[in-house]
């Protein structure tokens, strides 16, 4: 029988009340994956724990993403207003690559994600249809799916995946993060796997986002793009200063011999027409200015899952970057 709107309240506020983390010093040792070097302004400006705005990703199945809308809107309308959280889905025929799967994002302060998921989750359970797209393989536990920048997933993993394993202990949880050798190209995100009952994949989750806004670099690598057939690279995969390593979070880099590299980027298709140029003027002097090689993929060769296109870059590895970095502006111009 259904509670009392007061009593689900309360039982919700007490629920969240048990997810909250304390803010632990950051630790001295160096995360499994590299972090890129912060500004040492940007850690006297941070927000306390808790009150900064933080972002979170989650595939969904179809199903569960009618469920989550709701007729007319209804549902998700009330959970927003519930929560003070702001909750997008991708479209139903905007999947993330390489999936059958919807985006669904929730931003706000910690604590409102956390109270908007609390409600997505028990509408989800309740519906045994919709319940199932999410069960795991054991045919008990729940899967939630987290997307996470690459270039951030070191501060979740940890030294020799300390932290992760510290998080599955303390929430009761599954944790998996995916290989990233399993990252399609031009995709900066992996998947987080959380498996477990509802209270231990809240737990897990508080734990995740926490752990992941404490890092000085969280704005420049996390976006709100929930369609990724069109979503340009974020901006905070460029670097700020100098070109020293490789685009954190972007495409990796191949080597082709001494000196020499090659990279494939994605170029939204309706944006291909701005990498060449009038008369293939743009690209022409990209080449010749850095001294790189690139090319363009057919029409209807695209990203895997996706509407972009691959343009490949090669030559010294510098020059590569370059280009990168010249050819990402040139996407995330506005159309004249």
């Amino acid at each position: 029988m259904a509670s009392e709107p007061k009593d689900e309240e309360t039982g919700l506020e007490s629920s969240l009340a048990d997810l909250e983390v304390d803010s632990a010093p950051a630790a001295d040792t160096a995360d499994e994956e590299e972090q890129p070097a912060e500004a040492a302004e940007e850690g006297s400006k941070k927000p306390a724990a808790g009150e900064a705005k933080v972002i979170a990703k989650f595939l969904v199945s179809n199903a569960a993403a009618g469920s989550i809308i709701g007729k007319a809107g209804a549902n998700i309308a009330e959970f927003q207003t519930q929560s003070s959280a702001r909750i997008q889905l991708s479209r139903s025929n905007e999947f993330f690559p390489g999936t059958q799967e919807r985006v669904m994002l929730i931003s706000g302060v910690v604590n409102q994600v956390l109270t908007a998921l609390h409600l997505v989750l028990q509408k989800i359970k309740g519906e045994e249809s919709v319940a199932e797209s999410m069960m795991a393989r054991d045919g008990k536990s729940t899967q939630l799916r987290l997307l996470v920048p690459a270039a951030l997933c070191g501060t979740i993993i940890g030294k020799g995946g300390a932290v992760i394993r510290g998080f599955s202990e303390d929430s009761k949880a599954n944790i998996t993060v995916s290989a990233q050798d399993k990252q399609l190209p031009g995709v900066s995100d992996r998947v987080v796997r959380v498996t477990g009952d509802l209270e231990q994949l809240m737990r897990a989750v508080a734990l995740l986002i926490t752990k992941l806004s404490e890092n000085p670099n969280y704005s420049r690598f996390t976006n709100t793009f929930v369609n990724y057939n069109t979503a340009p690279m974020p901006m905070g995969n460029m670097p700020m200063q100098g070109f020293t390593g490789p685009l954190s979070g972007g495409p990796r880099p191949e080597r082709l011999g001494p000196g020499r590299t090659e990279v494939t980027m994605p170029v939204p298709e309706a944006r291909v027409g701005a990498v060449i140029g009038k008369g293939g003027e743009v690209i022409n002097q990209l080449k010749s200015l850095v001294g790189v090689r690139i090319r363009i993929s057919d029409r209807d060769d695209f990203v895997p899952g996706t509407r972009n296109r691959k343009v490949t870059i090669s030559g010294a590895p510098e020059s590569v970057q370059i280009a990168q970095v010249l050819i990402q502006q040139k996407i995330n111009q506005p159309p004249q």
